[in-house]
Formats: C-alpha cells, sequence, structure tokens
C-alpha cells in the first residue's frame, strides 16, 4: 500500500464530485465515534463484554487553513452562524470518499499582528455518511 499525501485529502462543501473543495486547508482530520453498550455481567468471567453495534455512531471533521477570501468561505461561514445542517464531503487521495450532513460544532478565525489570517472548523455528522471506494 503506498502512501498517500496530506495535501490531497480534502473537505468539499457539497458533493465529492461537485463540490466546492475549501480554500486554503493546511489540516484535515476525521474521527469516528463509536459508543460502547456495555453488557458485562456474572457470566462474563470478570472481563468486559460489549454488545456489537449497538451503541451511538458519529463522525467528526476537523479543518484548520489560511483564510484566501474564497466564496466558499463565506459560505461555510454563513452556515456556521446559522446552525445549519448541509452537506459536506470527504475525499481521500487514493479517491475514495465519504459523504453526508453535518453541522458546524466550531467555527474560529484568528490573526496575527504579524501573520496570516487562519481559520478552524469542527463538523459533527447528522445521520449516516456514505463510505465510497475509488
Amino acid at each position: 500500500m503506498a502512501a498517500q499525501k496530506g495535501r490531497n485529502f480534502l473537505l468539499k462543501q457539497g458533493t465529492a464530485a461537485g463540490g466546492t473543495t475549501l480554500a486554503g486547508m493546511r489540516t484535515t482530520g476525521l474521527t469516528v465515534n463509536n459508543e460502547q453498550v456495555d453488557i458485562t455481567n456474572k457470566d462474563s468471567g470478570g472481563w468486559r463484554t460489549l454488545l456489537e453495534a449497538a451503541g451511538t455512531q458519529s463522525m467528526d471533521i476537523t479543518v484548520e487553513g489560511v483564510f484566501t477570501n474564497a466564496a466558499v468561505e463565506h459560505t461555510v461561514r454563513g452556515y456556521a452562524v446559522a446552525n445549519s445542517i448541509n452537506a459536506f464531503a470527504l475525499v481521500f487521495g487514493d479517491g475514495d470518499s465519504i459523504e453526508g450532513n453535518f453541522a458546524i460544532s466550531n467555527y474560529q478565525r484568528s490573526g496575527a499582528f504579524n501573520g496570516e489570517e487562519t481559520y478552524s472548523l469542527t463538523l459533527q455528522s447528522s445521520g449516516q455518511p456514505v463510505y465510497t471506494s475509488a
């Protein structure tokens, strides 16, 4: 398996095929959360036993970048202010993708006196995202 370049791990507003890549990205991250359901009982022999595929699943996406004043950055900021749920897609360097509906739970912009203006955001899934293998 060949290594993949981080610069090709992209977040798009919209779909993987027709969405707009978030401008200025430097870092993109994905976390899959699987809440476990503990069914340990006296018959477990002292070992924890988990109920398979029973808990709540969720997905978080984090992005950090340099603000470039692109239209998509204004769109995403509007989503954050409106607290709306919208379509986003993650596209991996090998062409695989994850698409789904996400809410922006955290949006931040900052800029130092002698530096560039930056942004960061965290998206949380709403409903089941769809994974597509290239």
